[in-house]
């Protein structure tokens, strides 16, 4: 596949699923589908950005990409050129992943380095864009954050639970 189709793969991706995705769950789902390679991808993604197809939003040290009116009005005019058989994959990949992608937004957990020897781990629940629970947790080794996060995105509406529950609300 040339070069341009895969640029109007990743746009039409981003126009039908409807959420921002990571840097992560597009190199994911691109390279899972086999349309190219990870360098490619990359490359697109920030030949998108340029253009002004895509936009870019940092939280929390991850991008999130979502698609922009430039990009589906390009997308309009070129659609025809991605293979009817294309579209169809990735509208059936959105079919069965959309409430995990979504979730993956809604949970979040990551930590960052705060001095020597400590991590803040950065833990949060959203729904319809709006904070449920913030919660920063600061711990003293690498491990222990990887597995605060681990724990939190495996976890989460249980935790969210306890902690309403122990607070007596």
């Amino acid at each position: 596949m040339d070069f341009t189709v895969n640029k109007l793969i990743v746009l039409y991706l981003l126009s039908e699923i409807k959420l921002p995705l990571t840097l992560s769950q597009l190199t994911q789902i691109i390279l899972e589908k086999g349309y190219t390679d990870y360098f490619s991808i990359q490359q697109y993604l920030n030949q998108l950005f340029e253009s002004q197809l895509i936009e870019k939003h940092k939280e929390n040290n991850s991008s999130y990409f979502c698609i922009s009116e430039s990009g589906k009005q390009t997308l309009d005019f070129f659609v025809s050129r991605i293979p009817c058989s294309i579209r169809s994959e990735i509208d059936d990949f959105i079919y069965a992943n959309w409430r995990s992608l979504k979730n993956e937004l809604d949970i979040t957990a990551q930590y960052i380095p705060n001095k020597k020897y400590e991590y803040i781990v950065y833990c949060k629940i959203t729904e319809n864009d709006i904070s449920l629970i913030e919660l920063n947790i600061n711990v003293t080794t690498k491990h222990q954050a990887a597995q605060l996060c681990d724990k939190w995105k495996n976890n989460a509406s249980d935790l969210y639970r306890d902690i309403l529950h122990l607070m007596a609300l």
